[in-house]
């Protein structure tokens, strides 16, 4: 039996993908929402003093997202995403469930956690 999902409110950058993506069908699907593909970068801020990374987001959902990016991320780390073609969009607040390197860079796998107290 899987867990169930919570879905939080996603800024709109977010909520465009996932309209606007292709459905991922046939690829296996971890996750409790529906995969979209995705072609987003996004800035991701690791904490307040450093430098913000550069991501490209591969696939998106209601409840976490997939990316590449040039920098190892440690399972557990709490994240902020926003979006990288410089709008102002709402950061998003995410927590890294797995990274595995690869040739391209490190595969990043993230759930998107609440950012309100007490949630």
């Amino acid at each position: 039996m899987s867990k169930p999902s919570t879905i939080i409110q996603l800024p709109r950058w977010l909520q465009e993908a996932i309209a606007e993506g292709e459905p991922t069908d046939g690829i296996p699907n971890k996750r409790g929402e529906k995969r979209i593909l995705s072609a987003l970068y996004c800035l991701i801020e690791q904490d307040a003093a450093a430098e913000h990374l550069s991501a490209r987001v591969y696939n998106v959902s209601a409840n976490g997202l997939g990316m590449i990016t040039r920098r190892r991320m440690s399972p557990g780390q709490q994240i902020q995403l926003m979006p990288g073609d410089g709008s102002d969009g709402a950061p998003v607040t995410a927590r890294v469930v797995h990274c595995t390197q690869t040739i391209q860079g490190y595969k990043v796998g993230c759930t998107f956690v609440s950012s309100s107290p007490g949630a």
